[in-house]
């Protein structure tokens, strides 16, 4: 009785997972650079909306006021929205480069680019300034 309700268990849980799973395009096996894509990603709301949600998480760490200068970090905005692989490739000071990259990381999902029709995965290069 046992086996009999576990084999039927793996069987819809089986069902269930090949029925979710699309075969991907040639053209969403490609990172892209957010200037060759066709349609950019967003973060919902804009440019502004970014920098603002940025600024504020940024105050709210325990980062030194008194540092100023610029951050250059990139990241991946996923087919989804996620962002993922974040590097920061300029730090501007003590702790700031791992506290934006914790705010990247928690960032909201963002309106994922497009290229041909298709979502697509999309590097971003991203400069915060530290005033």
């Amino acid at each position: 009785m046992k086996n009999s309700i576990l084999l039927l268990f793996i069987l819809f849980t089986q069902s269930l997972i090949s029925q979710n799973i699309e075969p991907l395009s040639p053209i969403q096996k490609v990172l892209y650079d957010f200037e060759t894509v066709q349609v950019k990603p967003e973060f919902p709301g804009g440019k502004e909306k970014f920098l603002e949600y940025v600024q504020i998480n940024f105050k709210k760490s325990n980062i030194n006021k008194n540092i100023k200068g610029s951050i250059l970090a990139n990241f991946i905005v996923e087919m989804d929205g996620s962002i993922t692989n974040v590097a920061i490739i300029k730090d501007g000071g003590i702790k700031t480069g791992k506290t934006l990259k914790r705010i990247l990381e928690k960032s909201p999902k963002w309106l994922c680019g497009e290229h041909e029709g298709y979502h697509v995965r999309t590097k971003v290069d991203f400069t915060f300034e530290i005033d």
